[in-house]
């Protein structure tokens, strides 16, 4: 599948081609003449190679444009953590999409978190920075920060929550929810 990306890439080889012949031709000094063609040259091999790395990607996903999000969900791919009450009514969101960490805490204007949990009632069980999502090699993982309360995790289908221990990060997986404190994540 091909995008703007592709056509700006193909584009810009085909300028190097043509800027490599133009300084080939040219009247330049021979040195001159020379490094310009072989610039002309790189450019054009450069985009070629991007050309083909990009089209004969055995994982698209990353050509997936954003408004087509529901296509990623549908492969079961954590893509958002959701807030949710006891009721599991949604309270609050934030997207992963994109991104290759995430950290869970309460901003306090002098740190930065990626979910931030500070407005939640049960906000005093939660360390400033309590967790970490870290997505490696395909799957996404979540880590303690070493937080006085812990972390628990109930996986999908299961009514048992788990406490994870504060030196393994524990691999995740869609619709799983991550207890902190007595606040719920739920795992989209």
């Amino acid at each position: 599948m091909l995008n703007k990306n592709h056509i700006y890439t193909a584009l810009i080889g085909i300028f190097g081609i043509l800027f490599a012949l133009v300084s080939f031709n040219s009247t330049l000094p021979g040195i001159v003449k020379f490094l310009l063609t072989i610039f002309g040259i790189i450019v054009f091999i450069i985009s070629v190679r991007s050309l083909y790395l990009a089209v004969n990607n055995a994982d698209n996903r990353e050509f997936i444009p954003l408004k087509n999000k529901e296509v990623i969900n549908n492969i079961n791919r954590i893509n958002k953590v959701d807030l949710i009450n006891e009721n599991g009514t949604v309270i609050d969101s934030w997207e992963l999409y994109d991104k290759t960490s995430a950290v869970i805490g309460k901003d306090i204007g002098e740190n930065q978190v990626d979910i931030d949990l500070s407005q939640n009632p049960y906000a005093s069980m939660i360390e400033i920075e309590h967790a970490v999502l870290n997505y490696a090699e395909g799957n996404w993982y979540i880590e303690d920060l070493g937080s006085q309360n812990g972390i628990s995790i109930m996986k999908k289908g299961s009514n048992k929550k788990y406490k994870l221990s504060s030196l393994q990060p524990c691999k995740l997986d869609f619709g799983d929810v991550i207890f902190i404190g007595m606040c719920q994540l739920k795992l989209n």
